[in-house]
């Protein structure tokens, strides 16, 4: 606050001071057009109808398509998002069945190569109805997905020859299940729920016929490094289960489902 006795035993001090404070802030025209050169005027109507002419129009399907992409890219958490992106769009572009799964995996699963059951379903999905894959064919997927190339060539190696070129899809689902599996028991039942047709939470049941072949595949299958294959078993392991299991379909409308794979009745499937 100012000291007004001060200030009226002082005159001479304090219209110095005023003095001092007007040649500050009291600008001359020059001064005071120098100092706002640097801020931008307003514009005119005529040119805010010229700037507004130049703008650029937002496409109506924009906002849907990112909302939508980041919906997708929070469902697959893919490890590159980039790599993934670019799949993504690429299948959007051509029709085809997106990289993304139908919901987030959590907790995150330690699979081999990044492979999840979530991504397995994904994978067939992407395969339609074609009964065979290529190995180029399915690469391309797989590195859509981010995932693990070594993971594949186990998997390849496992159900093709040197001399395939392509083999029954299928088998791949069935020793992709093998793969991230800790038991041949749950790799069938695994196998199951990405066959099924019903909605996930159901009982994720799958026609004998079907389920025959791939558990008769899988029994062959021989890589005792893998728990979810083992070793080949024969067929006094391999007949009591799928006479139990027909017989078992034949209520159920021709299906099976895992809950009949882990009955207390059902022989053991290795």
């Amino acid at each position: 606050m100012w000291d007004y006795k001060f200030a009226r035993d002082n005159p001479i001090y304090f219209s110095h001071l005023f003095v001092a404070y007007l040649k500050e802030m009291v600008l001359s025209e020059e001064e005071a057009s120098a100092r706002t050169r640097g801020f931008p005027r307003l514009k005119t109507q005529e040119e805010e109808e010229q700037l507004a002419a130049q703008r650029l129009a937002v496409p109506s399907p924009l906002p849907r398509i990112l909302k939508e992409f980041t919906k997708a890219a929070i469902r697959t958490q893919p490890y590159d998002l980039l790599r993934w992106s670019a799949a993504y769009f690429a299948a959007l572009a051509t029709g085809l069945e997106p990289p993304v799964k139908e919901r987030l995996e959590f907790p995150p699963l330690e699979a081999p190569g990044g492979l999840t059951p979530g991504y397995l379903r994904v994978l067939h999905r992407q395969q339609g109805d074609a009964p065979f894959v290529q190995y180029e064919q399915l690469l391309r997927r797989w590195k859509g997905l981010c995932l693990g190339v070594e993971a594949l060539d186990t998997i390849w190696g496992l159900v093709a020859t040197e001399e395939q070129d392509e083999v029954p899809w299928l088998h791949i689902v069935s020793a992709g299940s093998g793969l991230i599996s800790q038991s041949p028991l749950q790799t069938m039942v695994l196998v199951c729920e990405t066959l099924t047709t019903e909605p996930e939470g159901a009982s994720a049941c799958v026609p004998m016929t079907t389920f025959e072949p791939l558990y008769l595949h899988v029994s062959q299958l021989d890589h005792p490094g893998l728990p979810g294959v083992g070793p080949a078993v024969g067929i006094d392991v391999t007949g009591p289960l799928l006479e139990h299991l027909r017989a078992v379909a034949a209520e159920q409308g021709g299906n099976v489902t895992p809950r009949n794979l882990a009955h207390f009745n059902c022989p053991k499937l290795y």
